[in-house]
């Protein structure tokens, strides 16, 4: 029997957010390119569900907040066109291996001007031209002695346990 990756996706208050505009416009357009793509953002959020999602890993860059901890994944509705929307999403580990992975959803925004991009950062709290082996330098003097040092890397800027889910499956 194979086993299959567990994960449950999790949209942040901005990535509702984010999708709740995009409701806004299609509404104000129906059966318009607004609603299809829209339409289309809803499938690719039940695709990053799954084993194989279309995701690429996304690298450090010092005109942006570093997310080479996230993925990108291109959303567009007509095939002929270059995919307008981008999902920035980073998966975060669970602490036991029986665990559920945790797919955050950070941003859900434009291609253009490479403004998802900026959006998530703010969204993460990075600011720009830092690494994350950086930021996490500068936190860690300030970090509970008592925590360990891994702990305090990778769960940094981690969602809190009270906010709601969305699984998908």
């Amino acid at each position: 029997m194979t086993s299959s990756l567990r994960i449950k996706v999790h949209l942040s208050p901005g990535a509702s957010a984010d999708l709740q505009r995009l409701n806004e416009r299609a509404l104000k357009n129906p059966h318009g390119k607004e609603e299809a793509l829209l339409e289309a953002a809803i499938v690719m959020l039940h695709r990053l569900n799954g084993r194989r999602h279309p995701t690429k890993p996304l690298d450090y860059s010092p005109h942006f907040a570093d997310l080479s901890d996230c993925d990108t994944t291109y959303v567009g509705a007509d095939p002929y066109e270059k995919p307008p929307l981008r999902i920035v999403s980073r998966d975060i580990r669970p602490s036991r291996p029986d665990g559920i992975t945790r797919r955050e959803i950070v941003a859900i925004g434009a291609r253009q001007d490479s403004k998802v991009y900026r959006v998530a950062g703010q969204r993460l709290g990075r600011p720009v031209g830092i690494t994350l082996a950086e930021l996490a330098a500068q936190r860690e003097p300030a970090a509970d002695p008592s925590r360990s040092c891994q702990r305090s890397v990778a769960g940094f800027d981690a969602p809190s346990a009270d906010e709601p889910d969305l699984l998908l499956e």
